[in-house]
């Protein structure tokens, strides 16, 4: 068994993922939060206004607009 060190949390996890479990699940859930946010409403014109409209940290927003094709072409 391999032990990993989630990058989120810092927290050691047996897994085959990129972060444990725990934050894993709270990704796909901020995630959802912001697909139906931007299918609900207009895309904000910066990353701060999405973030204090959707209450998902920029940081994490950052992240999710690098990391997925669907999101890139936002801003």
């Amino acid at each position: 068994m391999e032990f990993n060190k989630c990058p989120q949390c810092g927290s050691f996890f047996a897994y085959s993922g990129k972060m444990c479990p725990n934050c894993a699940n709270k990704d796909n859930t901020r995630i959802q939060k912001l697909e139906n946010y931007l299918l609900n409403y207009s895309v904000p014109d910066t990353v701060e206004e999405l973030s204090a409209n959707t209450g998902i940290p920029e940081k994490d927003l950052n992240r999710y607009i690098n990391e997925n094709k669907k999101f890139q072409n936002l801003f």
